[in-house]
């Protein structure tokens, strides 16, 4: 399994717990995993962030390689 695929696992692992845990858990146990879900979005959000970044570095190696081709907008 790929990372991400195991990221978004892990990702719908920890939502799914959290239902559990608003169900029969205490205030503390609620915040603990409010917090861990504002984690994960975090680190989404740079994978993201990242990704996007290694499309626009790829579309301007491939520019510098091939001025020919069109710019990606």
């Amino acid at each position: 399994m790929e990372d991400d695929e195991r990221f978004n696992a892990m990702a719908e692992a920890c939502l799914t717990a959290h239902e559990a845990v608003i169900e029969a858990g205490t205030p503390a146990m609620i915040a603990l995993t409010r917090a861990l879900l504002w984690q994960v979005g975090q680190e989404l959000s740079q994978r993201e962030e990242r990704r996007k970044e290694a499309l626009r570095y790829g579309d301007a190696k491939l520019q510098l390689n091939d001025p020919q081709l069109p710019t990606s907008g």
